[in-house]
């Protein structure tokens, strides 16, 4: 981890309730968001620190078991000799009574991000970045352990891919059909009706992570979401000869289909929740990005 000391995270944490009350980003120093977190730049004018807010949760014993299943998950990526972007997770607890898990990393090179990395290179089945990933895969999933590997998931220092993303940690608990950590602060972003058909949607999409074929061919199909699709038959091809696993590219289209519908209505569904608990004088807790990954 960076040298650099630990910032203020209360100074953060009122820094982005302030944006989510204006719901204007405005004077944060935003790196890059996911489906389920914003980066933060931190300080926004010379960010040395990447922080990764999740959602509070209602207690910090809440917040503790959280930081435990992302370290578990961890673990498993390293015990696979899967190397990880150096990360630190920290608890802010807040007055009244909640607490706020924060990710720390220190500030990558756009340059080598998975995904920029294969812009710059020609379409090729033997490229590291292709056999690291799918190779990465194969050794990591397992029943109730998933493992999201995109492109855009990756550090490439030009000998070894780095794990970036942890702020999800796909790990079910031992029935297969949750996720071993307290998911209520995430699905509070939505309405509440909707929380348990969503939750069931969505760990349906998070069981597919849990094989080496759902894992690589959601990687196959967020090439053709990034525009990538010269590179999809090249990592098809990587996944077969490297990893043993068969991907069909228009399985892994339909795939990139069905999640250009459901992401971009989990998003709009979270704007409607954020508009009806302000107009009902509540707060609404996170900080929302404009538009999702499959709206660029």
């Amino acid at each position: 981890m960076s040298a650099e000391a630990l910032p203020d995270l209360s100074i953060v944490e009122a820094a982005v309730c302030e944006a989510v009350r204006r719901k204007d980003a405005t004077g944060l120093r935003i790196l890059g968001h996911g489906e389920i977190s914003i980066v933060l730049g931190w300080p926004a004018d010379q960010p040395v620190h990447a922080l990764k807010r999740v959602p509070p949760f209602r207690s910090r014993a809440l917040a503790e078991q959280y930081v435990g299943v992302v370290e578990h998950n961890l673990h498993l990526l390293r015990a696979a000799n899967v190397p990880v972007w150096p990360t630190e997770l920290h608890i802010t607890e807040r007055s009244d009574g909640s607490a706020v898990v924060f990710h720390r990393q220190p500030v990558a090179d756009s340059a080598q991000l998975g995904t920029n990395v294969l812009r710059s290179a020609e379409p090729s089945s033997d490229h590291p970045l292709l056999v690291a990933i799918v190779r990465h895969a194969a050794a990591v999933v397992a029943p109730g352990v998933g493992f999201d590997v995109q492109a855009a998931n990756w550090i490439w220092d030009g000998t070894d891919a780095h794990q970036l993303d942890f702020t999800s940690p796909f790990l079910l608990d031992h029935t297969g059909k949750d996720l071993r950590f307290d998911t209520s602060g995430f699905l509070s972003e939505y309405p509440a009706l909707l929380r348990p058909v969503l939750k069931r949607e969505l760990l349906k999409v998070i069981v597919r992570y849990t094989t080496a074929e759902g894992a690589i061919g959601d990687m196959v199909a967020n090439l053709h979401k990034e525009g990538l699709d010269a590179w999809m038959d090249p990592a098809i091809e990587a996944a077969r000869r490297d990893a043993g696993v068969v991907i069909d590219r228009a399985a892994a289209t339909k795939m990139f289909e069905d999640d250009k519908k459901l992401m971009p209505l989990t998003l709009k569904l979270k704007k409607g929740q954020r508009w009806w608990v302000t107009h009902t004088g509540r707060h609404y807790e996170t900080l929302l990005p404009e538009r999702t990954t499959y709206d660029r």
